[in-house]
Formats: C-alpha cells, sequence, structure tokens
C-alpha cells in the first residue's frame, strides 16, 4: 500500500474526533509547523473532510441531481420533505444535513487558513522549501475547492482568509460569489509553480497539475452565470469592484483580468500551460480511467488530475450510493440513489464507447445475478463494488477513489473559453473537442465520421457552444459535476424543459405506436433526440445469471411476434429462484414516463376519436417540482406546455442555516436568491 494512502488512513479512520479539534494558538501552531512532516498532517486534517457524510453523501453525490444527466426518481408526497428528495426536485428548505455541509465546509476553511497563515511565518517556507511550498499549495486548493463547493450550493456566502479567533470571528455577511473566485483564482495563480507535479506526490493529493485545471475552471465559473440576490441569473454585475487578476499568458507577457470576458482568457492561458508542461495524450481504454479508482488510484501521467482519496471500510460512497448497484453479496451492498436520464442514454451515439460505461440497464442482485431496469432506473455504471479486489468490505466506506478534476475537463473548457474569446471555434477550439471525441469512437468503424466530419462540420458559435455542453455531457456522465455547468451557463432551465419534453414525447410516442402493416413504427418527428430512435420495452433473456438483450434502447420491435409477444414482466425481488434460462422477459422502458389518463371514477379518458389520453407520471412531474410546479405555478397533469419556462431561473440555491442566521446578529438571511422558502 503506498505510503500516501497510510497517512491519509490516520486522518480518514478518525473523522469525528479529528472535527473536535479547537484552533491552536499561535505558539502550537508555530512548534507544529516547524517541520514538514507535523506540517503533512495539519493538511492531512483538511483532506479528512471529504469522508464526513457532508461530502460522500451529500455534497459530491445525492444533492447533484436533478439535471438532465443525472436524475433521481420520487413520488409527489416527497416533494416537500425535509430530505435529500427536496433536493432533488430543486425544492430544498432547511434540514440539518444542510447544517451539517455548511458547517464542515467552513471547518475545513478555517484549518486551512490556519496553515496557510501559520506557514508564510515559517524561514523553511520564506526559503523556499519543496516540501513547504507543496503543502502551502494544497491547503490553498483545498480552501479554494471548498468555497467553489459553498458559492455553488449557497450563492453568495461568507468569506474568510484569516483563521477565526476570539479577535476575528469571521462573522460578515455574504460576499458577491465572483469575487470570491476572483480572489481564489490570484490566489492558485501565486502558488502553482511551487506545487509538485503528480508523478512526485501522487494524484491523491492536490498537486500542480490540478492547481493550473482548478485555475481554468474557476476562471470559467468567474465568466458565468450565477444566482443574483434579487432571484435573478446574470453574469458578474459589479467586476469594476473587484480587485483584477494579474496573470502572465503562455508567451510570458502579464495581464489582468477584471471583466466578465477578460476571465475566458485567464481560462485559456492556464489550460495552455498546463498542456505545455504536462501534456499527456488519453488511454483508448475509457473504463479504464473509473476501474484504476476501484482498486487503487490513478496513474501520474493520465486523465485523472486528482482524486478524492480513501480507503476500504473507512470513507468514500462511490459504490455504496452511487455507481452500479449490487444489492447483495460477497463485496456487501450499495444502492445508487442517482441514476440516468433516459432522454440522455439515448442521445448516445450507439457506437459510443463511453455509453455502456456510463449507463447500465441492469444492476446487480446477487453475486452472479442481474435484474434489468426500466427506463426510470438507469444506472450510473463507472464504478462498482463488485470489481473489489477485496470482499471484506462494508458496504459504506468502499475505499474507492472519486475523481475530482479530469484533464479531458480542461481540453474542453479551453475549447469553450476559445469559442467565446473568438465568437466562434478556432483551429485549437477543433483540436480540443476532437481528442476526447477521437477516444470516444477509438473502436468505431466509422470513427472518420463520428470525430473528423462531425468537428469540421462545427463552423458558428451557436454550433460549436451546443456541441460543447453535449460533448461534456457524453464525457462527464455520471460524476456530478452537471448540475454546476448548467449553471454556470444560464442552461439548467432549458436543460429542465428539454429532458421532460423529450420524456414527455418518449412516453406518447411509445404508447400510441402506430400500425404500419405488420409491424409498429414510432412517431419519430416530435423529439430531437428520435432520429436515433428508442424502444418502448427492452426484452430480454437470463443465461447463467446474466442479462442478455435482445433489443437496444435505440431499437424499437414488433411485439406482436415471438419470442416478444409471450415475454414475461418481472417484477419479483426473489430473482434466484425465478429467472429461467428459457424465458424472454420485457421491462418498460420509454412508456415508464405515461400513463392513461383517468377521470374521477378512475375510467381511461379518451379523445374525440375515441383514443386514450395519455399524461406524463406523478414521478416524472414530481421530479422538478421547485422549479415546474411550486415555483411556476405549472405543469401540474403533464400535459400543459413548458416551453415558456425556458430561460427561468431555476431554485438551486440552499438556505443558510437556521442557526447560523440566529447567530449572526443579523448580518445573515435567506432573503433573495430565489430560496423557496416555505
Amino acid at each position: 500500500m503506498p505510503a500516501l494512502v497510510l497517512a491519509m488512513g490516520t486522518a480518514f479512520t478518525a473523522c469525528e474526533d479529528l472535527l473536535d479539534t479547537e484552533n491552536l494558538s499561535t505558539d502550537s501552531l508555530d512548534n507544529v509547523l516547524s517541520n514538514a512532516t507535523d506540517a503533512r498532517k495539519m493538511v492531512d486534517h483538511v483532506y479528512a473532510y471529504f469522508c464526513e457524510d457532508s461530502y460522500t453523501s451529500r455534497m459530491s453525490t445525492n444533492w447533484m441531481q436533478n439535471t438532465d444527466v443525472e436524475i433521481a426518481s420520487i413520488n409527489m408526497a416527497q416533494t416537500v420533505g425535509n430530505d435529500r428528495r427536496a433536493v432533488w426536485c430543486l425544492n430544498p428548505s432547511y434540514f440539518g444535513d444542510i447544517r451539517t455541509a455548511w458547517d464542515h465546509n467552513y471547518a475545513a476553511i478555517d484549518f486551512a487558513n490556519q496553515i496557510i497563515t501559520g506557514m508564510e511565518k515559517q524561514p523553511n517556507f520564506q526559503n523556499g522549501d519543496p516540501d513547504y511550498l507543496q503543502i502551502y499549495g494544497e491547503a490553498k486548493c483545498l480552501r479554494a475547492y471548498r468555497y467553489f463547493l459553498l458559492c455553488n450550493f449557497w450563492g453568495d456566502v461568507p468569506f474568510a482568509t484569516e483563521p477565526t479567533s476570539s479577535e476575528n470571528l469571521n462573522d460578515g455577511g455574504r460576499v458577491d460569489k465572483n469575487k470570491i473566485y476572483s480572489y481564489l483564482i490570484q490566489d492558485l495563480i501565486n502558488c502553482e509553480e511551487g506545487m509538485q507535479w503528480a508523478d512526485k506526490i501522487t494524484t491523491e493529493y492536490m498537486n500542480r497539475e490540478f492547481a493550473l485545471g482548478f485555475i481554468v475552471k474557476l476562471a470559467m465559473f468567474r465568466a458565468g452565470y450565477s444566482m443574483q440576490e434579487d432571484g435573478t441569473m446574470s453574469r458578474c454585475r459589479i467586476s469594476n469592484e473587484i480587485d483584477p487578476v494579474t496573470y502572465k499568458d503562455e508567451n510570458g507577457v502579464e495581464k489582468t483580468a477584471q471583466s466578465n470576458d477578460e476571465f475566458y482568457y485567464v481560462a485559456q492561458a492556464y489550460a495552455r500551460k498546463l498542456i505545455n508542461l504536462k501534456g499527456r495524450a488519453l488511454s483508448t481504454d475509457f473504463k479504464g480511467i473509473f476501474d484504476a479508482q476501484i482498486n487503487g488510484f490513478s496513474a501520474a501521467d493520465g486523465d485523472v488530475l486528482y482524486e478524492v482519496a480513501y480507503i476500504k471500510n473507512s470513507g468514500g460512497d462511490i459504490g455504496w450510493c452511487h455507481g452500479l448497484s449490487v444489492v447483495k453479496g460477497t463485496w456487501g451492498s450499495g444502492t445508487t440513489y442517482t441514476n440516468m436520464a433516459a432522454p440522455y442514454a439515448v442521445s448516445f451515439d450507439p457506437e459510443d464507447q463511453r455509453f455502456p460505461v456510463t449507463c447500465a440497464m441492469y444492476r446487480w442482485d446477487d453475486d452472479n445475478i442481474q435484474t434489468a431496469k426500466n427506463g426510470w432506473a438507469i444506472e450510473p455504471a463507472k464504478w462498482c463494488r463488485r470489481d473489489l479486489d477485496a470482499t471484506d468490505v462494508e458496504s459504506k466506506g468502499t475505499g474507492i477513489n472519486d475523481p475530482l478534476l479530469r484533464y479531458a475537463d480542461v481540453l474542453l473548457l479551453l475549447a469553450e473559453a476559445d469559442n467565446e474569446i473568438g465568437n466562434g471555434p478556432t483551429a485549437e477550439a477543433k483540436e480540443m473537442l476532437r481528442t476526447v471525441r477521437a477516444r470516444a469512437f477509438a473502436k468505431s468503424p466509422n470513427a472518420a465520421e463520428k470525430v473528423d466530419a462531425y468537428v469540421n462540420s462545427l463552423s458558428t458559435y451557436e454550433e460549436f457552444k451546443d456541441a460543447i455542453r453535449k460533448e461534456r455531457a457524453w464525457e462527464f456522465g455520471g460524476e456530478r459535476i452537471r448540475k454546476f455547468d448548467l449553471i454556470r451557463w444560464n442552461y439548467y432551465s432549458d436543460a429542465i424543459v428539454n429532458t421532460l419534453e423529450s420524456m414527455r414525447e418518449m412516453a406518447m410516442n411509445s404508447l400510441q405506436l402506430e400500425r404500419n402493416g405488420d409491424h409498429f413504427v414510432q412517431k419519430k418527428d416530435q423529439i430531437e433526440i428520435a432520429d436515433k430512435g428508442f424502444a418502448s420495452k427492452l426484452y430480454y433473456t437470463v443465461t447463467d445469471g446474466r442479462v442478455e438483450f435482445l433489443n437496444d434502447i435505440w431499437t424499437q420491435v414488433d411485439d406482436s411476434n415471438e419470442p416478444y409477444a409471450s415475454a414475461k414482466s418481472f417484477a419479483s425481488t426473489d430473482v434466484k429462484n425465478n429467472f429461467t434460462s428459457t424465458d424472454t422477459y420485457r421491462v418498460n422502458f420509454a412508456e415508464q414516463f405515461g400513463e392513461t389518463q383517468k377521470d374521477a371514477t378512475g375510467a381511461d379518458l379518451k379523445d374525440e376519436d375515441g383514443n386514450k389520453r395519455y399524461i406524463m407520471t406523478e414521478g416524472t412531474r414530481a421530479c422538478f417540482y421547485g422549479f415546474t410546479t411550486k415555483l411556476n405555478g405549472t405543469w401540474n397533469t403533464g400535459t400543459e406546455d413548458i416551453s415558456t419556462l425556458r430561460g427561468k431561473p431555476v431554485p438551486y440555491v440552499m438556505p443558510i442555516p437556521t442557526d447560523r442566521i440566529i447567530t449572526s446578529n443579523g448580518v445573515l438571511n435567506n432573503n433573495g436568491y430565489l430560496i423557496l422558502n416555505p
């Protein structure tokens, strides 16, 4: 086991005790930071907050739905509950987990502030000791990431860069998130050159590659949209009141960034810097990226720039509440709370190798038994606890690492920045997109068409922007970064409308199949995704416990013919004793989102031609309840036109914990920010 994992294990196995640590006095802080070994233990304490439920089961997983990629189903009764389900449906009201997440972010930040302030006084740091510069850079990266979480979940938040003390309580009010982003970008620019590359310190510590890549990401968020106090979405409104960021471009020319658009140049410069200093080829094995995290950690020259490090039976919820489900068995149990949206799944090109890695139409019910899943239960397949080498793994705390930033992310951010700067795709932008797609279609016989012809066909600003939005969805599905992307693009409401309209049309087209001679055909002209087609049902057999599909999600079959006509609908949880190798089974796919409309007596409603009327299911309508229904008072039956909701702000911002408002002496409140207070 690498020494790094052992060192981090001390921090991760005693999370609750570590969180009780009080701020150190100046004398004790100077003593602890007087040598690199103890200073490393200090920064490991900040990493330890990653193993708390507030991060593993909340901010990094179960609070990242619902989008056009990752989705979680609920019923209408759960839309107003005080738990994660209310977060999923964009109707977050205050509950205890919100307070814990808020407190843990600020506790991690305060500890990082102690390290940063203390190290700046140390002679070893002032003399440029490499170990001190690295630890100092890690503390700044950790602080930056925690503020990144706070700004995305809570909007404008209190901001402190000095340790809390009796003389300085850090009890100020909200600070514009763009001021925070600008400060953090400058912070990382100033320290990244003192940090070490991953081949010296591994991908399990925040390294120089990560610092460069995170500058790129922060710059794109600084240039983008966010929720304002008045509840509207806009880019930064006070750029001239924010200190400019000073940086050097790839030619060493010093420049400044203050206006929104100027931060695209910052992103461009630091993406290029990473590529020039530590570029790497993308592996053609897409699944291999995630397999490396299941039983170890990523190679220093690979796609993952930094991954949150966990050890078995101590930390990590990947493979427990997120990932391909294993309901019971030798490897322990874990059932995902996150699924993949069906319109997203069918948007993949069937030849894209990312699809089977990202979307699984089955789960493991036992060590050797699979069950096919319906259209609401497409599973995120990048990680599965069944692939663990060891079997003595507790259900929670799998030890599977979680990637925080990948090289492919930086490439696509550079392509996006170039498109914004040039008001259209440059040769560099196209090459970045081409690089990512080349891996996706590395095994396709039609790669030239899917990659080169596709990229070359993109000529306008809007075409390329749309292509980047789609590519980021296909590349990072299940990695839980889509929500924040949609926010900075101000595309969240459009994504919701697109998803719900597509789900409705998929259901309606499936439930109202037309006869064409002896075959069923779908009405394909109603939705954008229908050019690939989609299945109403999936048919499959089970051989040696493995599901073998007879059609895929893009292929509609004539269910009047055998073996489809006699396929069994399988719903029993007693999988092992019911599946037979001689039968065909079926499970709903597109039909899952629709149902017949009933009158007051429960009878089917019909149109003037005598055909049944179909509407969205309650679960589908509940999915985005806080936006479509509570906020905008629409979509109560699933028949309304919701296209008018495009461009409207989405209530994604969390309320500040009530306890923290009370103790703020009137400085903090939950007014504005489109918070749906009860």
